[in-house]
């Protein structure tokens, strides 16, 4: 099989699940801010509607049709980052083991003030003159933003916005699921930016606390005046660098008087409507990053040669996809009756950690009926990990380990109870 075809049949099987993941998780957000202006529009968000002009169904239209664009943008690039990955050029790994929770935390908000910075200035750059047309026109066609207007972007736009992703990757190690969460979080807050009312529990007076994170008057107000707010979480660059818009904070003010003179409980059939709701999509973007993998390849299987028993179950932190430890060996002790480890591991921090234990399959997802992939096998008997692939046929589990795709290996491993059942047939 040549590389050309290999790296096609990889598309096929991984990008429609990023691209559904991409796309799905901005058709719940959006749907779901929608879905809450809605539902309490009439108990009190209507006071803390931001413009008097509402978007008419044509600014919706358009706003959908170039947000789905861009999620189409943002998969290519994703997968072009799996890709990446698997060739080791992006620090990204999956297992809580390598560095700890600790680290998970600390990168995942370090990513996020940084991208603040990378918003800031490449959002400003884009408002220049010889660059805004190509750039950010798409977006400015909004100037009464929705929740639908959180990615309508030009091609180019959605091209800067997604750069920060695999070149902050390159540089700091970040666990899979920690990119997956600052997607999230940078998606939600550009939904909240764009939703036209003021969701930021505001008082009218600048806020020693929260006065950093910017409300959804901040962006709101870019919309119609577009030489100034330009940061997307905090305020600090804009103060900065003198950029914010000399009304806001009195803008603020006197949408939270009103929020306070006309101010009604909520019924509480709208309530309970849109916490359901809340609590579905919630779900529905936790669980999003593919469909479920546990199929049928769950459970216990004998490598080849019964020299080992693998259980494939849920990978920690992500449910739906699937890895694969080592629960048994053959030969469990060295030739100096010592209990075995992994002694070729390219890590040398890692080398005297027990065999039995170690994860050798990781990150594999369902990506057809039978097949699992977009996963990596490590081998303890080379030190080296493989891209991975897993099919079933006849009730065996065919893995194959592939090193750039080109020099291929595949074992055949069965049910432990199927090989002493025939076993005890003989």
């Amino acid at each position: 099989m040549s590389s050309l075809e290999s790296l096609w049949r990889e598309f096929a099987a991984v990008f429609p699940t990023i691209f559904a993941v991409e796309a799905g998780r901005y058709v719940i957000a959006a749907g779901l801010a929608s879905l809450l202006v809605w539902a309490f529009w009439t108990a009190g968000l209507k006071l803390r509607k931001i413009q008097p002009r509402t978007a008419l169904a044509a600014d919706l239209r358009r706003e959908i049709a170039t947000s789905l664009r861009t999620t189409l943008v943002f998969a290519i690039v994703g997968f072009c980052m799996h890709l990446a990955a698997r060739a080791g050029w992006l620090s990204i790994y999956q297992d809580f083991a390598v560095r700890g929770p600790a680290y998970f935390a600390a990168t995942l908000v370090l990513m996020i003030v940084a991208h603040d910075a990378w918003y800031y200035w490449t959002h400003r750059a884009m408002h220049h003159p010889r660059l805004f047309r190509t750039f950010h026109w798409t977006h400015h066609r909004s100037k009464t933003p929705t929740p639908w207007t959180s990615y309508a972007f030009d091609v180019p736009e959605a091209l800067v916005m997604v750069a920060f992703v695999p070149l902050w990757a390159a540089v700091v190690p970040m666990h899979d699921l920690a990119i997956f969460t600052f997607m999230i979080w940078q998606l939600l807050r550009n939904v909240a930016g764009h939703t036209g009312v003021e969701l930021s529990p505001v008082s009218g007076k600048p806020s020693r606390l929260f006065g950093w994170l910017n409300t959804s008057t901040h962006h709101d107000l870019h919309h119609q005046a577009p030489g100034s707010n330009f940061g997307l979480y905090f305020s600090w660059w804009d103060r900065m660098m003198g950029t914010e818009h000399p009304e806001y904070q009195a803008r603020v003010a006197e949408i939270a008087e009103r929020s306070r003179a006309g101010r009604k409980r909520a019924p509480e059939a709208a309530k309970v409507a849109t916490v359901l709701l809340l609590a579905v999509a919630g779900a529905g973007l936790a669980s999003g990053r593919a469909q479920a993998a546990t199929g049928d390849i769950a459970g216990r299987w004998a490598t080849e040669g019964f020299g080992s028993i693998v259980e494939f179950r849920p990978c920690a932190g992500a449910a739906n996809t699937m890895c694969g430890r080592i629960l048994w060996l053959w030969k469990g002790d060295d030739p100096g009756g010592r209990r075995r480890t992994d002694a070729r591991n390219s890590d040398a921090a890692l080398r005297a950690r027990p065999l039995v234990g170690v994860e050798i399959v990781r990150g594999l997802r369902e990506t057809a009926p039978g097949v699992w992939s977009g996963g990596s096998v490590y081998n303890p008997d080379d030190g080296r990990t493989y891209t991975g692939t897993v099919r079933l046929r006849g009730g065996a589990l065919e893995l194959k380990g592939c090193a750039l795709n080109v020099l291929c290996q595949t074992q055949t491993w069965r049910r432990p109870e199927e090989i002493i059942a025939a076993v005890r047939g003989l």
